[in-house]
């Protein structure tokens, strides 16, 4: 029983000698201490035991509380209209005072429990003053009993909060749905609260179900607002100790964003009065992780000694950005990387972040983290390959290649092959001296070189695999 304590001063009945045969009046009456938390509500026990006397054919029975405390029901009763003693029941004469009567009777074995609910009074501590219980009986005299009110300093909120369903959520892009907040103060009473909850990755406020969602640009007094990916947001209700509320934030998800993990949200709740609890959950994007459309120069050809461009693109035509990207490619024997455009090429032992390494003659590494390639956009690695100055002419063979985007794997192929011409050149021309053109010559090369092209020739083979 909540206030319960102490058992209080108990008044009895002392009945006087009586013969044998003679019964008189005899019983007790009692009110345990009341104590409680400063704010809190409380409840006082009184009793009323017939100690083997006479029966008691009607009785009043009144209840008082010292000033600073209120009574404010009765448990499992009521009390009647009205501030005077009703002939059947209680009535509440004054904040303080409560005044029953009954035309029952209690016979000389029974007893009357009765609990008065008391408000006790915030800002206090200590003893405030005393209860009485008074019962007089229709024909007899009164008994009283009286016990201390004590109210306790008022116990700080301690807070619970949880922010769900789960410890995480997923949700596809546009997608609509919710954040569910629970409060539970295990301490005493938070007297009004504030609640802080960001927006991740983009995610947006649509509603609030617990609370109204209100205009303006600070935290308002009751209600919420949105504040530079903030939800913010004020209550003076009264959390009562042991009660759970909820509140639910309704969301929507971006259309894109730069990778699947939005980000952790996370909330705070605050007491007016003291008590804090916070709560993270991590907020995911639900789509296809297959973004990226990747291909590579599907064939060259140059003479012994050239160097040719194999040109890898990639293209996100997907809701997600791409932060990490790593270029793998492998040429046939015959071959040798020797640069990628726009980078430095380092050798295996300083592997850069950002940047490419030649893990042999014929393999290249190369990485992109920043900036990521997002919704939209496209980028190009080109690599520099030379044929070998004794490569005979022909199909050399394929170079392979592997991108890693995020944790996706896409290959593709590039046929190599070496024209019959002039060695020791490039792509473009030789680097040997430079002859005169006769005419039919020059025209006889070109056209034979145009065949071997044509007989050479092989379509690209783009292979994708999950990682």
């Amino acid at each position: 029983m909540a206030g319960a304590g102490l058992i209080g001063a108990t008044a009895l009945g002392l009945a006087a000698p009586a013969a044998a045969d003679e019964l008189t009046l005899d019983f007790i009456v009692d009110v345990q201490e009341i104590s409680g938390y400063a704010g809190g509500t409380v409840e006082a026990y009184t009793y009323l035991e017939n100690d083997r006397g006479l029966d008691i054919d009607g009785w009043s029975a009144d209840f008082t509380v010292p000033d600073g405390a209120t009574i404010t029901g009765i448990v499992g009763g009521e009390f009647a209209d009205g501030a005077e003693r009703p002939d059947e029941g209680c009535a509440l004469v004054t904040p303080q005072r409560a005044e029953c009567h009954t035309n029952a009777t209690l016979g000389h074995t029974g007893n009357v429990e009765t609990l008065f609910e008391v408000a006790l009074p915030a800002g206090v501590s200590g003893v405030i003053g005393a209860a009485t219980y008074t019962v007089t009986p229709d024909e007899g005299e009164a008994r009283t009993a009286e016990a201390d009110v004590t109210v306790l300093e008022a116990l700080e909120p301690d807070l619970v909060a949880t922010l769900g369903p789960g410890f995480e959520i997923a949700a596809p892009p546009g997608a609509a749905f919710d954040q569910i907040l629970e409060v539970t103060s295990l301490g005493g009473d938070m007297v009004g609260g504030s609640i802080d909850l960001s927006l991740v990755g983009g995610v947006t406020l649509t509603g609030i179900t617990g609370l109204d969602l209100v205009d303006g640009a600070t935290r308002p007094d009751e209600g919420c607002v949105v504040v530079d990916a903030q939800v913010l947001c004020h209550t003076d209700a009264t959390l009562a100790q042991g009660v759970t509320t909820e509140v639910t934030f309704h969301l929507r998800m971006p259309e894109t964003a730069e990778r699947s993990k939005l980000g952790d949200a996370t909330v705070t709740v605050t007491g007016d009065n003291g008590g804090k609890a916070s709560d993270t959950q991590a907020v995911y994007l639900d789509a296809d992780p297959r973004v990226l459309d990747v291909t590579a120069t599907p064939s060259v050809a140059g003479a012994a000694g050239d160097v040719v461009e194999i040109v890898v693109d990639a293209a996100n035509g997907g809701p997600l950005g791409v932060a990490s990207r790593i270029v793998d490619l492998v040429v046939p024997d015959g071959a040798t990387i020797v640069g990628v455009e726009g980078y430095e090429l380092v050798d295996e032992s300083t592997w850069p972040d950002e940047g490419c390494a030649l893990l042999s003659p014929q393999r290249v590494e190369c990485a992109r983290t920043s900036p990521p390639l997002l919704t939209g956009e496209a980028e190009q690695w080109t690599v520099q390959v030379r044929l070998d100055d004794d490569a005979t002419p022909g199909e050399l063979g394929v170079a392979q290649l592997t991108y890693r985007g995020g944790d996706e794997f896409y290959e593709a192929e590039t046929v190599v092959t070496v024209t019959d011409g002039a060695g020791g050149g490039t792509a473009s021309g030789g680097d040997g001296e430079e002859l005169p053109d006769t005419g039919a010559g020059s025209t006889a090369a070109v056209m034979l070189a145009a065949a071997l092209l044509l007989a050479g020739g092989a379509a690209m083979t783009l292979r994708t695999r999950r990682a």
